[in-house]
């Protein structure tokens, strides 16, 4: 099942076979540089992928991952996380393979997610935390409008801020 298509992208539901990618790229420095993930052998993996492979996209289950799909070939272009704490805010995570970075890709998955997001919890301020040294991560923030809130020493992390309106 599909949650929601871009032009080039598309989000679902993570599926056992995507193990194999989801190990590829989060056992490459280049992907795993910024990321907080425990989850680096295959069997890891594929329980993480048990634990989630039947969200339900914008619901209140505290914790919610997703398989993001170049819609052309089909194939894992990456992970999107999604935290929901009810009457506060849902932070936001995104992680693209290498083999899928500097095409824009994030921005036009977050730019999506941002937009169903923000109908479906006015209320609620979206959040993202960034790694300060993560140059890149910050620009894609600033771009979809985020606003640098602070840095919080607990976590090594920017914390910006998409305020509910």
């Amino acid at each position: 099942m599909r949650f929601l298509e871009t032009d080039r992208l598309f989000l679902r539901n993570l599926e056992l076979s995507d193990q194999d990618n989801i190990y590829d790229y989060r056992n490459n420095e280049i992907c795993n540089k910024y990321q907080r993930w425990t989850a680096f052998t295959k069997k890891d993996i594929e329980s993480f992928i048990t634990s989630f492979k039947d969200d339900v996209f914008l619901s209140t289950k505290k914790e919610q991952h997703f398989a993001i799909c170049e819609k052309t070939s089909d194939e894992l272009a990456g992970e999107f996380a999604y935290f929901y704490t009810p009457d506060d805010c849902i932070t936001l995570g995104i992680s693209i393979s290498y083999l899928y970075h500097r095409k824009g890709f994030a921005y036009e998955m977050l730019k999506e997610v941002v937009r169903l997001v923000r109908e479906k919890y006015p209320a609620l301020d979206i959040v993202g935390l960034i790694e300060k040294d993560n140059i890149k991560s910050i620009g894609l923030v600033e771009k979809l409008g985020f606003q640098r809130e602070c840095y919080a020493e607990s976590i090594s992390s920017y914390v910006y801020v998409l305020y509910a309106k």
